[in-house]
């Protein structure tokens, strides 16, 4: 949709011309994606961070694409084995679950969505990724929209507790 060398702001401001021109269903869309694409690459990150090369992110990530199948890995590489709900908090977290289905449903065809509704729940993730960034920002040093530190050697097997 847009590279992430324009920023979360430029991503806000579309989605907010999007609201503006009453492009509501494609404006939730892009709120969701930007969402995902926020969680995708602190993920990335954190898999980094855990001692894996950057080429075995990419790999691992390439399996474990969609919204839930992230959230159910978070936790093994939150540093403190923390899930995506507890990190972000539980009322805020409802409203992606609710943001997901409806755009899973918009874009495979499954059921259309009033249009004030659509507006509605872009509204709560514009609130959610600037909440979602700021929790990042505090627990990580990252946010998912700055450069990614790339590892090229593997720290993985540096402390075995199996014979190698």
């Amino acid at each position: 949709m847009y590279p992430v060398r324009l920023g979360v702001k430029t991503a806000e401001k579309r989605i907010r011309a999007l609201l503006k021109n009453n492009h509501h269903a494609e404006a939730l869309l892009t709120a969701v994606f930007t969402y995902e694409k926020t969680i995708h690459r602190t993920l990335k990150q954190l898999i980094v961070s855990s001692g894996f090369r950057s080429k075995d992110a990419e790999k691992l990530l390439k399996n474990i694409q969609g919204f839930n199948r992230q959230k159910n890995i978070w936790p093994c590489f939150d540093p403190q084995n923390r899930n995506l709900p507890e990190l972000i908090d539980n009322k805020h977290w409802q409203h992606i679950s609710k943001a997901v289905k409806m755009r899973n449903d918009l874009v495979h065809g499954v059921r259309a969505y009033n249009l004030d509704l659509c507006k509605e729940v872009t509204e709560e993730i514009l609130a959610l990724i600037s909440h979602t960034i700021e929790q990042f920002e505090t627990q990580y040093g990252f946010n998912g929209w700055t450069r990614i530190t790339v590892r090229i050697k593997s720290k993985l097997h540096s402390d075995p507790k199996i014979k190698t």
